[in-house]
């Protein structure tokens, strides 16, 4: 099997996590289970975490990533707005890109 390589990425604004490839999967849950709480229970962490996280990307980014309702007759629900689709899209294109190239520097290197 050999040694394989493993990367993990983020991106920092003033030395603060915005984004993070564990986040954008975490938008993507939320956008597909249609609410925090099931993207939240799809990713096996507490719905707590989950806000918190989706806060700070909005408060750092600068951009609201969630478009949410609140609970009632209907029930509540949160899907991603265009600019949160757009940063679980860039993100899962840089990772592509980033494995990509690793893998290439691997079979250089290791052969």
């Amino acid at each position: 099997m050999g040694l394989l390589p493993k990367f993990n990425v983020w991106f920092e604004i003033d030395g603060e996590v915005a984004a993070s490839r564990w986040r954008m999967q975490l938008l993507d849950a939320i956008d597909e289970h249609g609410s925090i709480t099931a993207g939240a229970a799809a990713l096996g962490v507490p719905y707590r975490v989950a806000w918190k996280k989706v806060n700070e990307m909005e408060e750092r980014l600068g951009v609201q990533l969630l478009e949410t309702k609140t609970g009632g007759a209907e029930g509540g629900g949160a899907l991603l707005t265009p600019a949160g689709r757009d940063h679980v899209e860039r993100m899962r294109l840089f990772c592509e890109r980033v494995e990509a190239s690793i893998g290439a520097i691997h079979r250089e290197v290791y052969g």
